[in-house]
């Protein structure tokens, strides 16, 4: 069994992971949107975890900052996106791991909420639940073979049932074309 490490990503990984991004989404859109948030001081990116098995890098997630829109002293609350797992390691828990140390992260940083648009059939193993029938809408309308993957989890007890309203981002995850726009 190969060695896994998951720790902070370093400076020095960032071309592996914009690499690994394109290999597990098939195209250049979410390494570009790594390079957004990471430049963007509004993302304020707050978890940046990378999993390398052995030497190599197999995973990533990234978790960046988000608010309510009108809410001033709203909720502290995070987006997931992306989470990148090398093609031929997907499917082997190595998604999971990385989705909950990303919320065990977030959590001790008193966050309360974790919103992302993602695989319905996956992200519920990992404690998030659909977002819309607790009121809470994305950036941009979603057409409706979309809404299920909108989806939120809550991070502090309470948090589902206290808050709600339209979630927002900074501008790269507020780009209309990851809304279906």
């Amino acid at each position: 069994m190969t060695d896994i490490l998951l720790c902070p990503a370093a400076p020095v990984d960032i071309p592996a992971i914009l690499e690994l991004n394109r290999l597990a989404f098939g195209g250049n859109a979410e390494a570009e949107l790594v390079e957004a948030l990471l430049a963007d001081p509004a993302a304020a990116p707050l978890v940046n975890l990378v999993l390398f098995q052995g030497d190599v890098l197999r995973g990533h997630v990234l978790l960046s900052r988000g608010w309510l829109d009108g809410v001033a002293d709203g909720p502290a609350l995070s987006w997931l996106a992306p989470l990148a797992v090398h093609p031929e390691r997907q499917g082997r828990g190595l998604g999971q791991a990385l989705t909950h140390a990303a919320s065990a992260m977030a959590a001790e940083m008193d966050q309360s909420l974790i919103f992302l648009m993602g695989h319905p059939g996956f992200y519920p193993k990992c404690g998030y639940v659909p977002a819309a029938p607790h009121g809470f809408t994305t950036p941009h309308p979603l057409p409706i073979e979309a809404q299920p993957a909108w989806m939120v989890r809550e991070l502090q007890k309470g948090a589902l049932s206290h808050w709600s309203g339209r979630v927002r981002a900074a501008a790269a995850l507020e780009w209309p074309e990851l809304w279906g726009g």
